[in-house]
């Protein structure tokens, strides 16, 4: 499974820190774009009682509904701060929204990393048009996990896969697969980037597709 890690060149300490070392960073999860990240719908049943079905007898009233309370939580509540991080890829190298956005307007670069056999360390984003409900309070890292794993419906087109993690970064070593220049990435920039990127990792320059309007890749340049 080949996974793609946009980069804007501005911080160009960072973006070589993925090339040369061969790690990804993971960021606290606070820190991501959607001010949705980590939050839910904690839901409380009468008397804490959750997961009764409803109709039930409650004392002194018979049977009737149990009564629920569906209240918004963030993770930031109920875990250490900056104890929960990820890193965020996409499946996609064509979207022309994903270089604005992430590769600095097209001026960056994509990285292409190949995670076969590490495909159970990497959660598929599921996206969605509610917030996910838990039951009261997360018991374990698995819930955790899924409400990192959830977006809301409008990040859809970002395709987003995410590794989920309490370390700081995750090693690539040996699993850089190519490297694709953006379509406005300055010839200075790609100089130094081709003379820095080791001669066995292949570099692209990449081409609008005029029919599908998208990016695709061109010429190799090493």
């Amino acid at each position: 499974m080949k996974l793609y890690k946009y980069r804007s060149l501005n911080n160009l300490e960072h973006t070589l820190d993925i090339l040369l070392k061969e790690r990804l960073h993971c960021a606290p999860y606070g820190q991501l774009n959607d001010p949705f990240e980590g939050v839910f719908l904690s839901v409380a049943h009468w008397g804490g009682m959750s997961g009764i079905v409803a109709g039930s007898m409650l004392p002194g009233r018979g049977y009737g509904h149990i009564p629920t309370v569906k209240s918004p939580k963030s993770l930031s509540e109920l875990l250490i701060p900056g104890g929960t991080r990820v890193c965020s890829l996409s499946a996609s190298l064509s979207d022309v929204r994903l270089w604005s956005y992430y590769a600095d307007g097209h001026r960056g670069i994509a990285i292409e990393i190949d995670f076969e056999g590490m495909e159970s360390q990497i959660h598929k984003v599921e996206y969605v048009n509610q917030l996910k409900e838990i039951n009261n309070a997360l018991s374990s890292g698995t819930e955790t996990t899924e409400i990192l794993r959830i977006k809301a419906n409008h990040w859809a087109y970002e395709k987003e896969f995410r590794i989920i993690s309490d370390e700081e970064s995750i090693s690539t070593q040996g699993r850089i697969s190519g490297v694709y220049f953006g379509l406005r990435t300055p010839e200075l920039l790609q100089t130094l980037l081709l003379r820095s990127i080791p001669k066995t990792i292949p570099v692209y320059s990449t081409k609008l597709n005029t029919n599908s309007i998208e990016i695709e890749p061109d010429k190799i340049l090493n």
